[in-house]
């Protein structure tokens, strides 16, 4: 492992960007990984314009999953709704920057997971409210 992508992700774990709760979040939902335990709580605000204005999250687990978090809250900042369900795995871990094996993969997907559930839970709840 290279020293840079060790500061690179050491640096987001130990100073994670967003980190905390929003006061009324427009979309949240939890994601989680029994097998090894890592947790990520994701809270996003939208503007009127239905862009993510503000994005928060709390969580346990290693330190791939909470860096992962961190970068990916930065990266979803001013996205479209249509442009967060376009998001797939590939771009979660291009985004991270760093080289993640198949034992850890799990991990740097947790924040992607959260949104996806959230995103669901969001549009069903905008499917009733119509």
């Amino acid at each position: 492992m290279s020293d840079l992508y060790r500061e690179h992700i050491l640096d987001h774990y130990a100073n994670p960007r967003n980190w905390g709760r929003l006061e009324s979040p427009d979309i949240a939902a939890d994601a989680d990984d029994p097998s090894c335990g890592d947790q990520v709580h994701l809270e996003i605000d939208l503007d009127s314009e239905g862009r993510v204005a503000r994005v928060a999250f709390e969580g346990e687990g290693c330190i791939i999953s909470m860096a992962s978090a961190s970068i990916f809250t930065e990266h979803i900042k001013g996205k479209t709704l249509a442009e967060l369900e376009a998001i797939n795995e590939e771009e979660v871990l291009r985004i991270l920057d760093a080289p993640v094996g198949s034992g850890r993969r799990r991990c740097a997907l947790t924040p992607l997971r959260a949104l996806q559930a959230g995103l669901k839970a969001y549009r069903k709840q905008q499917a009733q409210q119509t």
